[in-house]
């Protein structure tokens, strides 16, 4: 991947029409005849949308990597995603997800992007919030439940693990040791994982980014939903895709003891059932690699963002809440 700064429009233009005018559906010497404009960018990718042939697409192209094994990784995430949306374009499903197009090439055989249709609708926070407060709580957690139900056999492209303990051990291992010896926080929190690991239910198909703005809501077309944003799927405990959405938040997406109330409406839907404690439990997963990646920038002399020590006092209030969780999660069994 060659290394840019800045937006060169150009350079987009060119590399849009250099691949399409390879694949069948096109003309091999077309030349796109609309403006090319932003989506923004998510975790791995910048977004450009644009117009060819009456069809809307979406650009998504890899953010440049700082090393050779990053930009590795940035290429087999490319690739795991076009899998992916392949693999949802067979399934019968509920809601609306891109198609792929193809893999974008710049000058050599590692793509640098990918080409999706566009999905309708408006983000779920944007829309949804003024009719009810809850709705978006209840669209996350049936849209949850319907990938969590994906036959796993279609998808054996993605990070597998064989069941939820196997999940939050494998999370658990990956933290630096250090990170134990220097926080009270984050060895108080790892060891209450440890005294509570998840039953060994069946992993599943998760999303890995259930975030609402990637879930669009479409008001002129029955209130349709697309799900975008596929390059975090993996296999694995449903509870974590509950989780990136509560965040150890004490009012999720503004709803007061939202965590509780997602998991409610999942259970509902789903056929795998989880508890508040299985969420709980990657909250603060999520909050301890939060902390280990606070260190490394302090450490690296790059500043912006919360430090260390934000995250391990939210470690530390998680810690007190999860108490009252696990009593009534015995109380609920």
């Amino acid at each position: 991947m060659t290394r840019r700064s800045g937006t060169n429009w150009s350079w987009i233009r060119w590399l849009i029409e250099s691949n399409l005018c390879e694949h069948p559906e096109f003309e091999t010497c077309f030349r796109l005849e609309h403006k090319i404009r932003s989506l923004g960018q998510g975790l791995f990718h910048r977004n450009y949308l644009f117009e060819v042939a009456g069809r809307v697409l979406v650009l998504r192209l890899s953010k440049i990597e700082r090393n050779v094994q990053n930009q590795k990784e940035a290429v087999k995430r490319l690739r795991a995603e076009a899998k992916t949306l392949d693999a949802l374009g067979a399934q019968d499903l509920p809601f609306d997800v891109p198609k792929l197009v193809c893999l974008v090439n710049e000058d050599g055989p590692d793509p640098v992007g990918l080409i999706e249709t566009a999905v309708d609708g408006y983000p779920l926070t944007d829309f949804c919030r003024r009719i009810e407060p809850e709705f978006p709580l209840k669209v996350v957690a049936e849209i949850a439940a319907t990938v969590h139900g994906l036959p796993k056999s279609r998808f054996m492209h993605l990070t597998m693990r064989s069941g939820a303990r196997t999940h939050v051990e494998e999370r658990v291992r990956e933290l630096p040791e250090s990170l134990f010896e220097r926080f009270t926080e984050a060895a108080r929190a790892r060891d209450w994982i440890v005294g509570h690991l998840p039953e060994e239910r069946a992993a599943t198909v998760l999303h890995g980014d259930l975030l609402p703005q990637n879930l669009l809501f479409d008001h002129r077309n029955d209130d349709r939903v697309g799900v975008l944003d596929w390059e975090c799927a993996k296999i694995g405990d449903p509870a974590y895709d509950l989780a990136i959405v509560t965040c150890g938040h004490r009012k999720p997406l503004g709803v007061p003891n939202g965590m509780r109330r997602i998991v409610e409406y999942y259970n509902q839907k789903a056929a795998c059932k989880v508890s508040p404690g299985d969420v709980l439990i990657h909250e603060m997963l999520f909050h301890l690699n939060w902390t280990a990646d606070a260190v490394k920038r302090r450490e690296r002399n790059e500043f912006g963002g919360h430090g260390p020590e934000h995250f391990a006092a939210a470690l530390g209030s998680l810690i007190n809440r999860a108490v009252g969780v696990k009593r009534n999660d015995d109380q609920d069994g």
